[in-house]
């Protein structure tokens, strides 16, 4: 977990030094990027690990949790 949390800040600093640095291209191409790395991580290595060290009902939370994000994403991506 410690690891995804160094990974996902790198993620978050090139993102928002990409857009720092301006251009069209750092919207349209790194943030979708980023966000399917997002998707990427929560649904190939910290979905198996909640399922594993949670009851039902905190992994149920958790997963709620995760969808929240990938619906706020979408409604980002659809307001922006």
């Amino acid at each position: 977990m410690r690891l995804q949390l160094v990974t996902a800040l790198g993620a978050l600093l090139g993102a928002g030094g990409a857009l720092l640095a301006g251009g069209p291209w750092a919207v349209s191409g790194l943030g979708p990027f980023t966000a399917g790395g997002f998707i990427y991580l929560g649904t190939v290595s910290v979905i198996p690990e909640i399922l594993r060290n949670s009851g039902p009902s905190q992994a149920l939370l958790q997963l709620l949790a995760l969808l929240g994000g990938v619906a706020m994403m979408l409604l980002i991506a659809h307001y922006e």
